[in-house]
């Protein structure tokens, strides 16, 4: 990235590189749906397939925070470091009133399965994809001014961000130059008891 006046040239700019990029991925996706399908709406599986019968899609609420960690330091006052952003969280209001009882029934039921689930999906909107989520829970609403076949869901979603485990492996010549490693707490045997403690035993014994 290009240095920018009045801005220390700090490496990745903690994290900004990466931070845009994966906003350019998703509002280049958002773009790309937009201009083939249009404004498009809704809650895709990985594979960009719809998942629910829904007819509409009323709102969509985000949410995005982090946190930064506080420490006390001398004199009383505390320090602030390390931001850490926390797992983005998105309800999306879907309606359904078509079809009639079978197919109203069928979007209760697709529901009460992908919530049950650990997949994850994508949130598109016109302007942006918000990616890996999963549904963490849902409520659904009936009311009379919108008639008694008309269902109101809210789904909620919440970001998951996976992580790969690296396994590493150490040859070493010696066996007592390997780092030492941590096999868990470990409960403790039972003592042999020696040869002279059975004597002084065996002696007590003769005399009581």
């Amino acid at each position: 990235m290009l240095p920018i006046e009045g801005i220390p040239n700090v490496p990745n700019f903690k994290g900004l590189n990466t931070a845009g990029t994966n906003a350019l991925i998703s509002l280049g996706g958002a773009a790309l749906i937009n201009a083939v399908f249009g404004n498009y709406w809704g809650v895709f599986n990985e594979y960009g397939i719809p998942i629910l019968l829904a007819d509409n899609v009323i709102s969509m609420k985000y949410n995005n925070t982090s946190k930064i960690a506080q420490a006390p330091v001398e004199k009383g006052s505390f320090a602030c470091y390390n931001k850490v952003a926390n797992p983005y969280k998105a309800t999306v209001q879907l309606s359904k009133g078509t079809g009639g009882t079978l197919m109203r029934g069928a979007f209760i039921g697709q529901i009460e399965t992908l919530a049950a689930s650990t997949l994850k999906f994508h949130i598109i909107t016109p302007e942006y994809v918000y990616t890996n989520a999963c549904i963490t829970g849902y409520d659904t609403a009936r009311e009379a001014s919108d008639g008694a076949q008309l269902i109101k869901v809210n789904l909620h979603l919440e970001e998951v961000r996976e992580v790969v485990v690296q396994y590493d492996t150490e040859e070493v010549k010696n066996p007592d130059d390997a780092k030492p490693k941590d096999g868990g707490e470990k409960q403790p045997g039972k003592v042999n008891e020696s040869l002279l403690s059975q004597i002084v035993s065996s002696a007590k014994g003769l005399f009581k």
